[in-house]
């Protein structure tokens, strides 16, 4: 049995290959690694607006429940809406040793940006273009959906209000990154996380800024400094754990 297993999770529109050195760097550490692709990923654009945030949520509890039994305990990494389900899934499963949440969404959506998007709908529009991946790294390749369904948008925004809330009771250890050129999502969300896990006096948190990278941290140009910051920060949990037990 493996003494530590790891879920990694991609972003909305994201495939595995958003995360992939996340997941290679784990593996080639030693860790028993799962990096799941959503559903409604991978595939077409329309197929992900058959989708809601309880369908994700599944999947990633699903995927916990089967590494489980094949190591000793499972920590969660997740990138942006990633890092959102990892939050919403530790509250589940209460055996998850530590959470890693990278440029995580947990602020609740601007009530005006919700209600466009409702219009939207409501005039037929089914799609909103995503633009390219926001990667500062030149050489960087992500493939990522290029538009995103407005229905998924706004199970994003209802998946972030739950973990607004959920992010107030998790005891879990915590990694929490953020890239400094983020145009995504505001690097106030991964604060505010940071903020909420230290006021109710759980953690302890790791807080790691990324200076050089936009949102698709996992393959931007502090993915080496990402990778390794992971894997001291798993090397120490286990250390604890071990220490703990």
């Amino acid at each position: 049995m493996s003494h530590l297993g790891v879920v990694v999770l991609h972003g909305l529109g994201g495939t595995p290959h958003s995360v992939m050195p996340l997941t290679a760097a784990v593996h080639g550490a030693g860790y028993a690694v799962v990096a799941p692709q959503l559903p409604g990923h991978g595939t077409q654009p329309t197929e992900l607006a058959g989708y809601v945030w309880d369908d994700w949520l599944q999947a990633v509890l699903a995927t916990i429940d089967e590494l489980s039994p094949r190591c000793s305990a499972v920590v969660l990494v997740g990138q942006s809406m990633g890092a959102t389900l990892a939050l919403l899934a530790a509250r589940q499963r209460p055996a998850i040793r530590g959470i890693a949440a990278i440029n995580p969404l947990v602020l609740p959506p601007d009530p005006d940006a919700t209600e466009h998007l409702d219009y939207l709908l409501a005039r037929g529009r089914t799609m909103q273009p995503a633009g390219h991946p926001d990667l500062r790294d030149p050489t960087a390749h992500d493939s990522a959906y290029l538009e995103l369904p407005v229905r998924s948008l706004i199970e994003l925004g209802h998946g972030a209000t739950l973990a607004n809330v959920a992010m107030h009771d998790i005891d879990r250890p915590m990694l929490i990154v953020s890239s400094d050129h983020d145009t995504v999502v505001d690097p106030a969300n991964a604060d505010a996380l940071a903020g909420a896990v230290a006021a109710a006096g759980h953690g302890p948190v790791t807080r790691l800024h990324l200076p050089n990278s936009g949102h698709v941290a996992a393959l931007d140009l502090d993915r080496e400094l990402l990778c390794r910051e992971l894997l001291t920060w798993l090397a120490n949990l286990t250390d604890a754990s071990g220490a703990a037990g």
